[in-house]
């Protein structure tokens, strides 16, 4: 007979284990919701900062916005190899104080001894809180049901980053918009110093189930999702970077007759994401799908979110500006697919992980989402040299590619994965 989730009695209440489970997770949710505000506050700034304020051109500053975002993906794969040397507790607690710092240097103007620090906190931080949610439940349900929230949480946190960073970046200067990004690692970093330990030791003798597939195929599909996750945030980034753009140039900023900013759109996903996560758990109980039928699902809809943008494009987007429902419709289709891909991939890699690889393959799932991210900057290298209508078309077609590496996988993904969601 199968546990109720989270391993409760419903005549007795909930254990001390269970409650100790749930503040962690709450911790978590916490840490990383103030850590997501932060990123996503330089996310909806850093190209509008480097052209305006720096008078670069929108080549460079897109390279250096890949640099950012590839850097502080690429670290946690190192990052999970130290925790298992110096403990998750102090190397969280650790990256979110080089966060802290990295951010009061972006807002004195030093860039790149930022991207230093920022690269090297979240290579502690990240992999290593996600690993540890992981850690917080011993079965797959409830370790799905607690990424969701997790991802949920994180989502929260990005939500209120795109209005918040261009209400200050345009009355108070883009210092004091980077300065908030600070304040709130900081308070991140004193939440987890106060109360990540405890919670962490008490969960830690938690014996997760694992995939009873054999290893090597565990490993194998692993190493398929890997190049999926990189194609996917090739064009899932472009948020910050050519959908920035678009939206400052080729964008009419006006919705039912209100003034709106570029940097604003940056808050459309998150919301998106939190609003369709009940709505897709209801579907997918009713529907199930699965694993590797949703990662499908989610590349199709990347592809679908691109050519969306590519006929914005041609329909007037190329050269002049048309309605923000074009945008607004490609998040729409995007935020879909990353509740396909996403959160059930930092699901799959602890489950599929054996255990004494999980910090180093959570680690390549993050290197794998870096590359996506690099590739996202370097692209945008093209934004003046192609049409704009030919740049989305590439996006929609690295998509495609993904669709069918996910196809001719079908038979190993389908024995491995099973049904699991």
């Amino acid at each position: 007979m199968q546990a109720a989730p989270y391993g409760t009695d419903p005549s007795s209440g909930p254990s001390p284990s269970t409650v100790r489970q749930r503040i962690a997770l709450v911790v978590a949710c916490v840490t990383v919701g103030l850590e997501r505000f932060a990123f996503y506050v330089v996310v909806a700034l850093l190209l509008l900062f480097l052209t305006e304020r720096h008078h670069q051109s929108d080549a460079q500053a897109s390279t250096w916005y890949g640099v950012l975002m590839g850097a502080t993906y690429f670290t946690p794969l190192f990052g999970g190899m130290i925790s298992d040397r110096i403990g998750r507790w102090l190397s969280v607690n650790i990256g979110a104080f080089l966060l802290f710092v990295a951010y009061g240097l972006l807002s004195a103007g030093l860039l790149s001894a930022a991207i230093v620090l920022l690269s090297l906190g979240m290579g502690l931080l990240k992999a290593n809180l996600t690993a540890a949610v992981g850690s917080i439940y011993p079965t797959a349900i409830e370790r799905d049901i607690a990424f969701t929230r997790f991802y949920s949480a994180a989502n929260i946190g990005s939500l209120p980053a795109g209005f918040a960073s261009g209400w200050l970046a345009t009355r108070y200067g883009y210092p004091t918009a980077f300065l908030s990004a600070s304040c709130a690692c900081l308070l991140a970093w004193a939440l987890w110093s106060l109360a990540g330990r405890s919670l962490l030791t008490a969960t830690s003798h938690t014996q997760i189930e694992e995939s009873h597939a054999p290893e090597r195929d565990r490993l194998i599909t692993l190493y398929v999702l890997f190049p999926v996750a990189v194609l996917f945030f090739l064009s899932f980034q472009q948020s910050g970077a050519s959908l920035t753009l678009f939206a400052k140039e080729h964008t009419v900023l006006s919705l039912f007759g209100i003034t709106i900013e570029a940097p604003w759109f940056q808050s459309v996903s998150p919301a998106l994401v939190i609003g369709l996560t009940p709505l897709l758990g209801h579907l997918f109980k009713r529907w199930p799908l699965a694993t590797h039928s949703k990662f499908l699902m989610g590349m199709l809809l990347s592809s679908a979110s691109c050519l969306v943008m590519s006929a914005a494009s041609m329909y007037g987007g190329d050269t002049g500006r048309v309605s923000p429902w074009w945008l607004l419709s490609s998040y729409f289709l995007f935020s879909i697919g990353e509740l396909c891909v996403s959160p059930i991939g930092f699901s799959l890699v602890t489950k599929l992980s054996p255990k004494r690889l999980l910090g180093v393959l959570m680690g390549a799932w993050f290197a794998a989402i870096s590359l996506g991210n690099l590739g996202a900057g370097l692209m945008g290298r093209f934004w003046k040299v192609w049409p704009h209508h030919l740049f989305f078309g590439a996006l929609a077609a690295t998509s495609g590619i993904a669709v069918l590496l996910i196809l001719c996988q079908q038979r190993r993904l389908g024995r491995v994965l099973g049904g699991s969601t």
